[in-house]
């Protein structure tokens, strides 16, 4: 007779690649920014590829694996502060996938990229790089874009440095380990708990061809109209 599993696939190939790349993408944008100069040429591209993964995340969060969906893990304020106090109290719960906190820093650092991608396609920085779409608004939007991109940096580092200090926090205060997970893809099994339903990896690599064709029609086509 076989006993209950001792560990659990909590993250799909999918989620993992994309959590990583745009680890990769951020911190290359943020460098090539920095720099400036013929790195700005890199630096666009990097922002379509950011763009391009994030609405793959989006549309993952809807016909993904159960742990990828919005469905699965945002659930409100009222779980969120229950799960901030019990983490005072110094209770930990685990959950398969993310937590009621972490889901929420999820919809929150895809809304600061998204946002930060979709300002810089009509930024300008007045030197010899402008983004494929400023040609197409007024000045007025373009010095504007330009202004929320440049702030707009500034929330994705908060996130980011926020976010670490949550994953040091739950693995230093409650010894709960998250990296491991979003690496290999395994969790050890909570009680009780069942293998979340993943679903195959060629219906990601259709919908991650299908956003990277809507981004190339976005910044090479639509200009050109």
């Amino acid at each position: 007779m076989s006993g209950a599993p001792t560990r659990i696939r909590v993250w799909d190939l999918p989620i993992r690649i994309f959590h990583w790349a745009l680890v990769a993408l951020l911190a290359f944008s943020y460098t090539t920014g920095k720099i400036g100069g013929d790195w700005m040429a890199w630096h666009l591209r990097s922002g379509y590829a950011i763009l391009t993964l994030v609405l793959f995340r989006i549309a993952w969060g809807v016909a993904g694996s159960q742990t990828a969906r919005f469905s699965s893990f945002l659930r409100g304020a009222r779980p969120a502060l229950a799960h901030l106090r019990a983490l005072r109290m110094g209770r930990h719960e685990p959950h398969v996938g993310h937590n009621p906190l972490g889901g929420w820093m999820v919809l929150a650092m895809l809304a600061a990229v998204a946002f930060q991608a979709s300002t810089g396609l009509f930024s300008d920085d007045e030197i010899a790089t402008q983004g494929p779409l400023a040609a197409k608004v007024s000045d007025a939007l373009v010095s504007r874009m330009s202004a929320l991109h440049s702030a707009g940096q500034w929330a994705i580092v908060a996130l980011a440095a926020l976010h670490v200090a949550a994953i040091a926090a739950y693995r230093w205060a409650w010894d709960v380990r998250l990296v491991g997970p979003m690496v290999r893809g395994w969790m050890p099994a909570p009680p009780g708990a069942s293998a979340p339903a993943m679903r195959p990896a060629w219906l990601a690599a259709i919908l991650l061809a299908l956003c990277a064709l809507a981004v190339y029609v976005l910044v090479e086509i639509y200009p050109m109209r």
